[in-house]
């Protein structure tokens, strides 16, 4: 797939991630929220009760019991291909994410999303995101 479409919406879009990243670091449900599509899917299939979620308030829900569970966490993204055509685009995304839950067990892993993005208005999101995770420890 590699890095096809116009600079402004790949710069976009890439911008968009860092801001997930960022958001998740920073366990700011708003922030991450505004990333996603008022339609967005979210899908962790190995993830019990996040195999499909659908809508952006429930995956905003989702999200947010989750990281309730940590003290601290950080995420970093790496795009890994984008394509984009019109006011759609696919790509890849590679993550790394650090935290330490309540109990002070911490926890690294490693996973990629096939991502979905729609650009509405003019700005980017989120529309379906399925995550793999590839290593856990």
């Amino acid at each position: 797939m590699g890095f096809q479409g116009p600079i402004e919406d790949r710069l976009a879009i890439h911008e968009l991630v860092m801001s997930y990243g960022d958001a998740v670091s920073r366990k700011d449900a708003d922030a991450w929220g505004a990333t996603w599509a008022e339609n967005a899917t979210w899908r962790i299939p190995t993830f019990p009760g996040l195999e499909h979620t659908q809508g952006r308030e429930l995956i905003v829900r989702h999200w947010w019991a989750a990281m309730e569970g940590y003290k601290q966490i950080v995420f970093t993204a790496t795009l890994g291909a984008l394509s984009v055509d019109g006011d759609h685009a696919t790509g890849r995304t590679y993550t790394l994410e650090f935290g330490t839950d309540l109990e002070d067990q911490q926890s690294t892993v490693a996973g990629c999303y096939d991502d979905e993005f729609i650009k509405h208005d003019g700005r980017w999101f989120f529309q379906t995101r399925t995550y793999t995770p590839l290593h856990m420890s």
